[in-house]
């Protein structure tokens, strides 16, 4: 009888090991959790968001312009970002009176209508907008922008250098990118946000079941 207990046990522990080098050969090499924690990529990304981030697809293709990704910020390699992929190596970027220019070419746009979210308490309108992001490829990838003012409109012209990445959120005036810090180095990037699969809304402190299973644009 204590044979068998004692085989059990090492069974149990045999599969609890097991179960653990796999979850942590998934989280290092295949998909891995993060968490939103500001309003930086509304309306894409909202706060309390839940997202699984591919960790494979860049083995296989480069970064593109329209990928939402997460990094290590620059700064501070220990802090996670989210933004989106807008310069890619080579490409100049320019905000100008709030329109985004890649390569000296304005991209398009179309408006939605008003938008208005809270966060931490305080109240933001704005506009709502599609953006036109030109691909390498010929093609366009269509995403949401919002606009609740002027901060970040006007820039300089950014040069992405070879082996890194311009990045922004789609939250334009309310979002602390490429703009104010720079460049992300390739090997920074952790992974494309793929789909959220969970999502939490704290000022109502209730689930966005809406949001639950909602892939990533």
């Amino acid at each position: 009888m204590a044979d068998q207990k004692e085989n059990k046990l090492l069974e149990n522990v045999k599969s609890l090991a097991v179960a653990l080098i796999l979850a942590l050969l998934i989280r290092t090499f295949i998909v891995q959790s993060f968490h939103i924690p500001s309003g930086s990529m509304i309306p894409t990304l909202l706060v309390g968001d839940f997202l699984l981030v591919d960790k494979i697809t860049y083995r296989i293709r480069e970064p593109q312009r329209g990928d939402v990704v997460v990094f290590h910020f620059p700064k501070n390699p220990d802090i996670y970002y989210i933004k989106r992929i807008i310069g890619v190596p080579g490409d100049r970027i320019q905000v100008v009176d709030g329109k985004l220019y890649i390569n000296g070419k304005p991209c398009k746009y179309r408006l939605i209508g008003d938008y208005s979210y809270v966060e931490k308490g305080r109240s933001y309108k704005g506009k709502l907008y599609y953006e036109f992001l030109p691909k390498r490829d010929g093609s366009v990838k269509k995403h949401y922008v919002l606009k609740t003012g002027t901060q970040g409109d006007s820039t300089e012209v950014f040069v992405v250098p070879k082996g890194e990445y311009f990045m922004m959120g789609d939250n334009r005036n309310n979002s602390y990118d490429s703009r104010y810090w720079g460049f992300v180095e390739r090997d920074k990037i952790v992974g494309i946000a793929r789909i959220i699969f969970f999502s939490w809304d704290g000022e109502k402190h209730l689930p966005r079941f809406n949001r639950i299973f909602k892939l990533i644009d």
